[in-house]
């Protein structure tokens, strides 16, 4: 049950950190948006972006935790996980285009070319991430190689 909250606390903590970062973006580049496009920005969100938001975030953060966390369900080497992580996220970025063509509203272009980024910017920091963990297990690796080569000798006795 532990390891269930566990779990379910990274999820709540990653979707908080994407849809934080969605809204702030939206409100970021709505301003600009408008000087670009000569149209009004209200500075507020609509209903159905905020319920696509909260959906988009926390399967993103589903998809993380399964995938990439330190606490994965799927086991392995990271970099396939990375792939599969990256293609989902595309998926669900098409899933969201889709539901615009149902709902059309005023600056649902901006609220998709944020969605865009913010899962981009996700997935960059991902890879980011794997390269990153790469570089410093091998420096690490080498330490540690070093380290026991020297275990290996008797160490001299100083008199």
């Amino acid at each position: 049950m532990t390891s269930l909250l566990r779990w379910l606390m990274g999820v709540k903590t990653v979707a908080a950190y994407i849809f934080a970062g969605l809204v702030c973006l939206y409100m970021v580049s709505g301003p600009i948006c408008s000087s670009v496009l000569h149209q009004r920005f209200e500075y507020t969100i609509p209903f159905v972006f905020l319920i696509q938001g909260i959906v988009l975030s926390l399967l993103i953060a589903v998809i993380w935790q399964a995938l990439l966390s330190e606490d994965a369900l799927a086991q392995g080497h990271f970099f396939p996980r990375l792939i599969v992580f990256c293609l989902a996220v595309m998926v669900l970025l098409a899933l969201c285009l889709l539901t615009f063509f149902a709902l059309p509203t005023d600056w649902a272009k901006l609220w998709l070319m944020v969605a865009g980024a913010i899962s981009a910017g996700v997935v960059v920091l991902s890879i980011l991430a794997e390269i990153y963990y790469r570089a410093t297990g091998k420096k690490y690796t080498e330490v540690l190689r070093r380290y026991q080569s020297n275990l290996d000798v008797p160490p001299r006795r100083e008199e």
